[in-house]
């Protein structure tokens, strides 16, 4: 065998290494494309949470809403007052032979 072949075969074989090296880079290029992309989601994902939690920091209470309850039931027996009240000057209004 003379030098020409075994130049062709080691220039084969350098070539298809070349091949693998590039296959196996393009590969790992894209992998990061596409771990760039899902870290740029998380981070989107992480905003949205933050902005929720702090929407329902914000929010009433169980405490809040039974404090609630109690200021519209103390409205509520005053009114009651208030209609008797109203109720008993109509009624003598009403019945006053003045």
């Amino acid at each position: 065998m003379d030098a020409k072949f075994w130049l062709d075969v080691v220039q084969w074989i350098v070539t298809l290494g070349v091949m693998i090296f590039v296959w196996i880079d393009r590969g790992r290029s894209d992998n990061r494309a596409q771990i760039d992309k899902l870290g740029e989601r998380q981070d989107a994902q992480e905003q949205r949470l933050t902005r929720a939690e702090e929407g329902l920091r914000h929010t009433p209470t169980h405490d809040d809403f039974a404090k609630l309850q109690a200021e519209v039931s103390g409205v509520q027996s005053t009114l009651n007052r208030v209609t008797n009240t109203l109720d008993r000057i109509h009624d003598y209004l009403m019945n006053s032979k003045a």
